[in-house]
């Protein structure tokens, strides 16, 4: 196993953490800290409800996403042997967690900011 099929893996695990994480928080109404800044306390949040149902749709696709970019990347770099086109898919990747994230401050800040 090579540093690269590690790291496709270790990303795929993560995609896969990613929707359990946003299944547990649509079922027990509890988000999980690694979706909220160190800033927000989840217990004084002004509408925690809120910031479930904004993020939960989001948090499946970057999770489905990221699971599908570990996926990716192993099959055309390593199966395929197209190791610049593994790239491109990460830079996409990159982009779109950037996008993510912003949408994710914007929520915080707007659900989760003490009334």
């Amino acid at each position: 196993m090579t540093t690269m099929n590690l790291a496709d893996t270790i990303i795929m695990f993560v995609g896969f953490y990613f929707l359990i994480s946003t299944a547990m928080m649509k079922v027990h109404g509890r988000v999980n800290r690694m979706l909220i800044s160190k800033k927000y306390d989840p217990q004084k949040a002004r509408d925690l409800p809120g910031f479930i149902s904004c993020m939960y749709l989001p948090n499946l696709v970057i999770g489905f996403v990221t699971m599908a970019v570990g996926a990716a990347h192993f099959v055309v770099a390593d199966i395929l042997g197209k190791e610049d086109i593994g790239i491109y898919i990460y830079m996409a990747y990159v982009i779109l967690f950037v996008i993510y994230a912003f949408g994710l401050a914007r929520a915080q800040k707007k659900y989760l900011s003490p009334s």
